[in-house]
């Protein structure tokens, strides 16, 4: 799994897949065996199947979704909860 991904809640990976930076995987995905995601793609269904690429506005949002991430982070170990 490269920089910059997104891997969503419940997403399965298997051994030896590949994926690519910048890539988004949706939710409940199964990635299978030595399948690859190339940079910039977006993976769904079960088995996962590569999309489409991501536009430069969906990467811009992985971005800014890793940095909220972030940010509860910090919050959460000073014990803030976050709604």
């Amino acid at each position: 799994i490269d920089d910059h991904c997104l891997i969503g809640m419940g997403a399965v990976i298997m051994n030896g897949a590949v994926i690519g930076a910048e890539t988004l995987v949706a939710a409940g995905a199964l990635v299978t065996e030595g399948m690859e995601v190339p940079p910039r793609g977006s993976a769904a269904g079960v088995p996962a199947k590569v999309r489409r690429e991501l536009t430069e506005a969906e990467v811009e949002g992985l971005h800014r979704n890793a940095f909220v991430y972030e940010e509860h982070r910090e919050l959460h170990r000073g014990g803030t909860v976050v709604d």
